[in-house]
C-alpha cells in the first residue's frame, strides 16, 4: 500500500511551458541571444535556472540573472495554471491518509507552492541547495523521505520528465511518469519509470488500482 506521494512541480502540478518559453525569449531579446521554441525549452525545463540557461545558449552570465530577477520575473506568472484536477488529486490523497511531498529543481518550493495556493496539502517541499544536488541526482527525493520518516518501499514519485524518473530510481523509490508534459511513454520507461499514465488526474485511478496502469514490472 502506498503511504507517500512525492510530486514534481513543473509540467506535473502546473503547466508552466508557455510561461517558461516567454521568460526565456524576453531574456534572449534583451541580450541579443537566439530565441528558443517550445521543443528546446521543454527538453530542458526540468533543469535549475542556471544550467537551463547554459543548455539554451552554452554559457551563463551573472548579469542575466540580475536582469531576469528585476525586470522579467515581475511580468511573469511562473506558477499558473494548475493542471485540471490538481487540487482534487491532492485533497483526495490527503483524505486517504497519504503523506504528500514536493521534490523539485525550483530553489524556493514553499514560496512557489504558497503562490499557487496549494502549500497546505504538503508535509515537506525540497529543492536543490547546499549539499543537495538537483534531479536527476537522488538527493532531493532522498531528503524528502528522510524529513518525512517514511518507508521508501511505500513511496512513489510522480513526475513528467526523464530527470524525475532517474532521480526516483537512484533514490530507490518507484516513479509514476506522466506524459502530459510532452515526454513520451518510452522515454519515461527508459529513464526508470515503474508505471506511466497520461494526466495528473489519473493518479486517483492509480491509487484505486495501480495494477491497471502500463508498467514494466
Amino acid at each position: 500500500m502506498i503511504s507517500t506521494l512525492i510530486f514534481d512541480i513543473d509540467l506535473t502540478l502546473v503547466d508552466s511551458l508557455e510561461t517558461c518559453v516567454k521568460g526565456t525569449n524576453l531574456l534572449a531579446r534583451e541580450f541579443g541571444l537566439p530565441e528558443k521554441g517550445d521543443g528546446e525549452v521543454l527538453a530542458n525545463i526540468s533543469l535549475p535556472i542556471v544550467p537551463f540557461w547554459e543548455a539554451m545558449w552554452g554559457r551563463f552570465e551573472p548579469e542575466w540573472q540580475s536582469f531576469f530577477d528585476a525586470n522579467i520575473m515581475p511580468k511573469l506568472d511562473l506558477n499558473r495554471p494548475l493542471y485540471p484536477g490538481t487540487e482534487k488529486v491532492l485533497s483526495e490523497a490527503r483524505k486517504r491518509g497519504i503523506t504528500l511531498a514536493v521534490a523539485t529543481n525550483r530553489t524556493d518550493p514553499w514560496l512557489d507552492l504558497a503562490d499557487m495556493g496549494i502549500a497546505q496539502y504538503f508535509d515537506t517541499a525540497v529543492g536543490p541547495g547546499a549539499g543537495v544536488k538537483p534531479k536527476p541526482f537522488p538527493d532531493i527525493p532522498q531528503l524528502a523521505i528522510k524529513q518525512l520518516h517514511t518507508d521508501a518501499s511505500r513511496t512513489v514519485l510522480v513526475g513528467d520528465s526523464a530527470f524525475d524518473m532517474a532521480s526516483a530510481k537512484a533514490a530507490g523509490i518507484r516513479a509514476l511518469g506522466l506524459t502530459q508534459g510532452g515526454t513520451s511513454e518510452r522515454e519515461l520507461f527508459d529513464a526508470g519509470a515503474w508505471m506511466v499514465c497520461g494526466e495528473l488526474s489519473s493518479v486517483l485511478d492509480f491509487l484505486d488500482s495501480p495494477g491497471g496502469f502500463i508498467g514494466r514490472r
